[in-house]
């Protein structure tokens, strides 16, 4: 599976990931040429690209991609700059995460990690050995996190286990996302105590926690309330996908106990379709 580790990162956003909108095609080297020609400003402040992210606006999300990757007004972190790239692919801004990652400049240690590791898979062994070289070399709980995830994905889940908990505690939110999680083949429900722990820090946990609460448990019990709680507490860091805001509307429509303002309903009714595109 050549592109095993985008699967294993977009496997994170549970339904958000299967439920991408159906954009309307640009060409792919317009896409990069705005890209590249982004450029990050004093007045584009965390908060400023955050509420213009929540309208819908695709270049948005890339500038906040940027600042993860350079740590420009937040922590810099990987998985927060791959999540906000996904965003903007999910509005439009780009045609798949892999344009913004090819966009990046050549030797940055993101795009570096990204790309072992996107190749993982189709590498023949002795590749594959290279690859772990490079990851071992590197003193970065990202790098310790995708080595753990090789390491379980070659059959050694404890070492691998291992390996993501100390990046976790090292403070990588990919590795601690991860840990949330007792089977990557979603067979079992993620760990909710340990999400909302890490929610304040990793934002798409408010995601997660959304998916968790509405879908009914073993026993058959939903708690849609909690749920589209979470769900808002995602759309208010911008990490909100189609699924999750078609569930807040829903549940809003139908008389469920919650308040939204006229600009809450705007803005989670663009989710649903935004402006320009045609949904099926």
């Amino acid at each position: 599976m050549k592109n095993w580790f985008v699967y294993m990162i977009m496997m994170l956003f549970l339904a958000s990931c299967s439920e991408q909108q159906i954009m309307e095609e640009m060409a792919s080297s317009t896409k990069l040429t705005e890209q590249k020609s982004m450029t990050f400003s004093p007045q584009d402040s965390i908060m400023s690209l955050l509420y213009q992210a929540r309208w819908g606006d695709g270049s948005a999300y890339l500038k906040l991609a940027d600042c993860y990757r350079d740590g420009i007004g937040v922590k810099k972190d990987f998985f927060g700059m791959i999540t906000m790239a996904h965003m903007a692919e999910g509005r439009g801004a780009i045609n798949r995460i892999d344009d913004y990652i090819y966009g990046l400049p050549d030797g940055n240690d993101y795009k570096t990690l990204f790309l072992l590791m996107d190749g993982y898979k189709s590498y023949i062994q002795e590749d594959s050995d290279s690859i772990e070289h490079v990851l071992r070399a590197s003193d970065s709980p990202e790098a310790k996190t995708l080595l753990g995830m090789i390491t379980v994905d070659q059959g050694d889940t404890i070492s691998g286990i291992n390996m993501i908990k100390e990046a976790a505690y090292q403070g990588c939110s990919l590795a601690e996302l991860l840990i949330t999680i007792p089977d990557w083949k979603g067979r079992l429900r993620a760990d909710a105590t340990k999400l909302a722990i890490i929610a304040h820090r990793v934002p798409l946990a408010n995601l997660i926690l959304g998916d968790l609460y509405y879908e009914p448990d073993e026993n058959g019990k939903s708690n849609k309330q909690l749920a589209v709680e979470y769900y808002m507490k995602a759309e208010e860091h911008a990490v909100l996908g189609r699924h999750g805001a078609e569930r807040v509307l829903d549940y809003y429509r139908n008389g469920g106990n919650i308040q939204l303002t006229e600009d809450d309903i705007k803005r989670l009714e663009l989710i649903v379709q935004p402006k320009g595109v045609e949904m099926e």
